[in-house]
């Protein structure tokens, strides 16, 4: 094991955190970077220790102005990932463990495409730029190497779908969550 690139999380000297409200971001200030199991047997640990309170990204990237954003990101099943589009970046998807569905959407949140996401299946998806899409995780967590351009520039960097549930109705997104999965199940 090359111990330059290797990744520690409990590492405080390659690595930058920033606890965010809804996710924690872990920034990898050593390169090389190689990202190996033992990476994700730490993401999952400390996902266990957060309750899946929140989720967590590793991002091989230096800070948010970098120009392109590489990320082992991990999810969970029951957190609401309201489609939304990013005007000039497309971004790529690339299951590592777990399932998910991706979805692309027309202006008006019309599903134009669908794909699930696992092992031994589809393993990658990418989305254009300027286009809705969405993330469903399907097992109680999912984790997957994302890549766009950056810099991440926070509310700007994300335009909400006006015709999905904004996320303060429980019912209504168990309802729209619940319409997602059944269109991947009826596909």
């Amino acid at each position: 094991m090359n111990e330059l690139s290797s990744i520690d999380l409990s590492d405080s000297g390659s690595i930058e955190i920033d606890d965010g409200p809804r996710s924690i971001a872990y920034f990898c200030q050593n390169r090389p970077v190689c990202v190996n199991t033992e990476l994700v047997s730490q993401l999952k640990e400390i996902s266990k220790k957060l309750n899946g309170v929140k989720n967590i990204r590793v991002c091989l990237h230096e800070n948010p102005a970098a120009k392109f954003h590489d990320m082992i990101v991990l999810e969970h099943k029951d957190k609401y990932y309201r489609p939304h589009k990013h005007l000039k970046k497309g971004e790529s998807f690339h299951i590592i463990e777990g399932q998910m569905g991706i979805f692309t959407f027309d202006d008006a949140g019309v599903i134009i495409d669908r794909c699930l996401l696992k092992l031994g299946g589809s393993l990658i998806y990418r989305v254009e730029a300027n286009t809705y899409h969405a993330v469903l995780p399907l097992s109680n967590f999912v984790i997957y190497h994302e890549a766009k351009l950056g810099p991440f520039t926070g509310k700007e960097d994300s335009i909400y779908a006006s015709w999905t549930p904004d996320g303060n109705n429980s019912k209504e997104v168990f309802q729209y969550v619940s319409s997602l999965r059944q269109s991947l199940e009826n596909q």
